[in-house]
């Protein structure tokens, strides 16, 4: 933008050449004129109309901003200006004169203003000039055009598989014609299921270097405007990061870990695109848990999980774990999230109910359902059977008892005629025992 032209205002006579005028030229008195001229006088008086006007500039800087939801103007503001008064009017065409009435839009007292009310992908000139509080006006800036665009670019096209290598995915593709000024790249790991932005480029060529190796991905790509507006996705290819014997495995996910009474149980999920040899637990008061530490190493195990009795201090509980998996290649992968054990006091297993009972001679068989274990219970272990020759057969009262690890029990020598009871107990590895079954009974022949 030119500077504005401005006159400049006539010096002021010194008073040496007063006193020389007064006297004439064969005066005695004498004076020299001063070497520079006064700075007082300034810049006002610019404009003839607002001859003390400060404001005897434009704002400078003025730009304007296209964008998707408002037109954005911003300029720099001067130190006698209290306001601006922001213009606009239809841009019909290119040319200067193809611009329609201006109107005030807004006035305001920052050096910006958003023009969330322009119609969508209507061309617009956009002018601002300051004001004071005395009724000073500034020349205009120079008009500048700017648009709420809504408009998509159009698609990128060819979008074509370039490489595949243990690097990762190459991809290519041409632009479209269109407005773009950059690429987003999307992938997702089948047709139909959610799609994921893996980044953006400003040329036509990008490398998805962060995809799970093994893991055949589809990819496409939408072209962005200045404005931001997104265009409808390319054509789609399938990618796949190669998988080779420097292959690193996935970190594996680790569920959260189960203390129950000093039953520890870990379980964990693994990606299956590198095969997995073997795992290793590793432990530690702090988190995450340091894995290069020998002494923080628990064991190493081939399923995806892992279980043991640990000590009954209070301390047990305080620990991290973590779980690194091992290729076959003898590659290793990350650790896992580190993760303390959710604790949770031992309690009695449930009972079970007896569905069959068949006397014999001199025998009775029972059948019992099998009592299953939570994820967060400890392992059922057996059963307990309790005999008695008198109802209502409890733990205490009971006259016979035998431990099996079948849901089922054939009780022999028994005298026929008599009648017998009996009632099961469930056992689990914490040594806890459940209520008693409902009691049944049974009378073997002789």
């Amino acid at each position: 933008m030119s500077p504005r032209t401005r006159l400049r205002p006539t010096l002021v006579a010194s008073a040496a050449t007063v006193v020389i005028l007064a006297l004439g030229f064969t005066g005695t008195a004498q004076a020299t004129a001063p070497a520079t001229a006064p700075s007082s006088a300034g810049r006002f008086g610019a404009d003839p109309d607002q001859p003390d006007n400060p404001l005897y500039d434009a704002p400078e800087g003025f730009q304007v901003s296209s964008g998707r939801e408002a037109v954005s103007l911003s300029w720099s503001t001067l130190s006698a200006a209290t306001g601006y008064e922001v213009y606009r009017a239809e841009a019909e065409g290119t040319g200067p004169d193809e611009v329609g009435p201006y109107a005030l839009l807004a006035t305001v007292s920052t050096g910006a203003y958003v023009d969330s009310d322009a119609d969508p992908d209507v061309a617009y000139a956009y002018k601002v000039r300051a004001l004071d509080d005395a009724g000073h006006v500034s020349p205009y800036t120079e008009p500048v055009r700017g648009t709420r665009d809504t408009v998509a670019p159009f698609a990128p096209r060819d979008l074509k598989l370039a490489r595949e290598d243990e690097r990762g995915v190459t991809l290519t593709w041409r632009s479209g014609d269109s407005d773009a000024v950059k690429y987003v790249v999307y992938r997702s790991e089948s047709l139909n299921s959610h799609l994921t932005k893996v980044g953006s480029t400003t040329s036509l060529t990008f490398r998805d270097t962060k995809g799970e190796a093994g893991l055949q991905y589809v990819y496409q790509v939408r072209g962005v405007d200045a404005a931001g507006n997104e265009s409808e996705p390319s054509n789609y290819v399938t990618g796949t990061k190669t998988v080779t014997s420097a292959t690193a495995p996935k970190a594996p996910f680790l569920n959260t870990p189960q203390l129950t009474g000093k039953r520890l149980t870990l379980r964990w999920s693994q990606s299956p695109y590198v095969p997995v040899s073997s795992y290793t637990v590793y432990r530690s008061k702090t988190s995450p848990v340091d894995i290069t530490d020998p002494a923080n190493r628990v064991a190493t195990v081939t399923r995806t999980e892992y279980t043991a009795t640990v000590g009954e201090d209070v301390g047990e509980r305080d620990y991290y774990y973590a779980v690194v998996a091992t290729s076959q290649h003898s590659v290793s992968s990350p650790a896992s999230a580190s993760s303390r054990p959710t604790y949770t006091a031992p309690r009695p297993p449930s009972a079970t109910q007896v569905y069959d009972i068949v006397p014999g001679a001199g025998s009775v068989r029972l059948s019992w359902y099998d009592v299953p274990s939570g994820s967060d219970e400890s392992r059922i272990t057996g059963y307990r059977v309790y005999r008695s020759t008198s109802p209502h057969v409890t733990k205490e009262n009971a006259e016979f008892s035998r431990d099996t690890k079948d849901s089922q029990y054939v009780d022999r020598g028994l005298t026929g005629g008599t009648k017998y009871y009996y009632a099961i107990a469930t056992l689990n590895e914490d040594g806890f025992e459940s209520a008693l079954s409902p009691e049944v009974s049974a009378t073997p022949s002789g």
